[in-house]
């Protein structure tokens, strides 16, 4: 049985190509596919891109959600993948965005969100 009902992977990326990390098209056009290489199911897009640098968005999967941030002055992005499930290989898809973003290094942290005994407790 599962005992929690999310899980929440954190993602940073360093030593990106600035040039790349900063363009809406890209960061958009690069999770979308990497949504697809995971059989995940999108519902929504939503990328802005800041003045005078750095993009932010959030990609609404039925699973629930991607969301990134780059700062592109210090080669960094940000990406955290909210999921209902663990059916796909994540793994494989934050080494793939590693290539896609051309970083240097990635580091993942995992939390697991919202206990199943924890809510039975407030139960009414």
């Amino acid at each position: 049985m599962n005992t929690f009902l999310g899980h929440q992977t954190i993602a940073d990326f360093y030593g990106c190509k600035s040039e790349k990390i900063n363009s809406c098209e890209f960061i958009e056009a690069t999770l979308l596919k990497a949504a697809k290489l995971l059989n995940l199911t999108v519902v929504n897009t939503t990328i802005h891109s800041f003045s005078p640098i750095g993009v932010s968005g959030v990609i609404v999967i039925e699973e629930s959600h991607i969301a990134i941030h780059t700062w592109p002055e210090h080669n960094y992005i940000a990406i955290d993948f909210f999921t209902c499930n663990k059916s796909f290989d994540l793994n494989m898809g934050l080494e793939w965005l590693k290539q896609e973003f051309n970083a240097e290094s990635l580091s993942i942290k995992e939390i697991k969100r919202g206990g199943l005994k924890e809510i039975a407790d407030y139960k009414i």
